[in-house]
């Protein structure tokens, strides 16, 4: 999925605004300046009052900006809070002080839950639960040809970087790995030794050559900036390398 799907998009903006819709409606029937609807609001100020009116949609618009599992659940469960609210919502209470709650509401609950039920088939719910689906997030990789050396306990070995972003690589295959192992990675660039550990997190064959996907794993702040150097210069070279054919096709 190459684009994040535009219905979590919109519903997390409907989520965000709940609140002031509610104002705004509460300012449509009384007439009441906003000055005297925020001082009887402010009035009903215990933590469920609070949450309630202020923050269940919002926090449902929250959970959704990215897609992942714990997001996937935890929305599920703050959407089952707010329908089981309107379901069992009595007339002029809180918090919505009205006959039922606001058409609004409705229209963004059954979006939600429509969503969801859609989203119960395995290959559509893929991007909360499996990271490369989520191609919108991919980071630029760039191809490289880059020696580096893996150590893994006493073992230590060499082997090719064959494309690489800031948060991970492309290797090749090698018999001393498999998915799941965490072992140190090494390598020199423009004289700096560059040094942390990364994951083997799926093994695949890319442009006819086997290898394995690997995640870094920064452990400290200045492993992470070396690496957007690392990026940066590359990312310098191939604009230099494209510019020069597109010269010399001229």
């Amino acid at each position: 999925m190459k684009k994040k799907p535009f219905i979590f998009t919109m519903l997390s903006i409907l989520c965000f605004i709940e609140p002031l819709i509610k104002v705004l409606y509460f300012k449509a029937i009384t007439h009441f300046d906003f000055m005297v609807i925020m001082t009887n609001l402010r009035e009903r100020n215990t933590f469920l009052d609070v949450v309630d009116f202020w923050l269940v949609f919002p926090i449902a618009g929250i959970l959704i900006l990215k897609l992942r599992k714990w997001t996937y659940f935890g929305f599920l469960s703050v959407l089952t809070y707010i329908v089981y609210n309107i379901l069992t919502y009595e007339r002029y209470t809180w918090p919505y002080n009205s006959d039922t709650p606001f058409m609004y509401n409705y229209v963004v609950v059954a979006l939600s839950v429509g969503v969801f039920l859609f989203f119960l088939s395995p290959s559509v719910r893929e991007p909360f639960f499996e990271k490369r689906a989520r191609l919108w997030e991919t980071k630029t990789r760039y191809l490289v040809d880059m020696s580096c050396n893996l150590q893994s306990g006493n073992l230590s070995f060499s082997t090719q970087i064959m494309n690489i972003s800031k948060t991970g690589a492309f290797i090749e295959h090698s018999a001393y790995l498999k998915v799941g192992d965490i072992v140190m990675m090494e390598f020199n660039f423009l004289g700096e030794v560059i040094q942390f550990p990364v994951k083997i997190v799926h093994e695949y064959t890319s442009k006819s050559k086997r290898g394995f996907g690997v995640e870094f794993i920064f452990k400290t702040f200045k492993q992470s900036l070396q690496m957007a150097k690392v990026i940066h210069v590359i990312q310098k070279s191939h604009a230099i390398f494209k510019n020069t054919k597109l010269n010399l096709a001229a």
